[in-house]
């Protein structure tokens, strides 16, 4: 019952633009810890409809530290537990962007995504984006802020965990046939 459930936001389209981390680290089905970071982006650029979704702006990251910076003292939270995100083909594309684009090895760590385990765990969900499965669970969210977007992905997967009266996030992924995924493969 460990994980660390995360969610970046970016200042455009590209994956190495990373301008905000939330993390949520959870030891023994408890949150330990819960952190978030302004990142700043390459070249400190933001597009438009970027800062229209989230409401970061330049002058919020212009003393920022960077990347590289900000995912060393995450990866000191996290350590070795499984990373969680909804929709985490995005914030895993964003940790190879990023880890590529300043030179950072990636972490080997398994993920997964909460997309797929709400729409396992239920089917009967209209849809499965963010705030309709956080409504379900009963988590507040602030929605693309990346401290609650990750507080949120932390408490779907501890009441899928519950739903399908799992006692890890390995049996979880066991349960649902869910193949194994790592950020990078060393």
């Amino acid at each position: 019952m460990r994980w660390a459930a995360i969610d970046f936001e970016t200042a455009t389209h590209s994956r190495d633009s990373a301008c905000a981390l939330g993390v949520v680290v959870v030891e023994a089905g408890t949150e330990r810890y819960r952190q978030s970071w302004l990142i700043r982006p390459p070249e400190n650029a933001y597009a438009w409809r970027n800062v229209e979704v989230h409401g970061i702006r330049p002058e919020h990251t212009e003393a920022a530290p960077g990347f590289a910076e900000v995912w060393a003292e995450a990866m000191y939270l996290i350590e070795d537990r499984p990373l969680i995100a909804h929709n985490a083909p995005f914030d895993v594309g964003v940790i190879r962007g990023c880890c590529a684009s300043f030179e950072v090895q990636p972490p080997t760590h398994r993920y997964l995504c909460t997309v797929q385990l709400a729409r396992r765990t239920w089917p009967e969900l209209e849809r499965h984006r963010l705030p309709i499965v956080a409504a379900h669970v009963g988590a507040e969210l602030d929605h693309h802020d990346a401290l609650s977007d990750a507080a949120a992905c932390s408490k779907i997967v501890a009441a899928c965990i519950e739903a399908v009266d799992a006692t890890s996030v390995a049996a979880l992924v066991e349960h649902h046939g869910l193949p194994e995924r790592r950020v990078h493969v060393a």
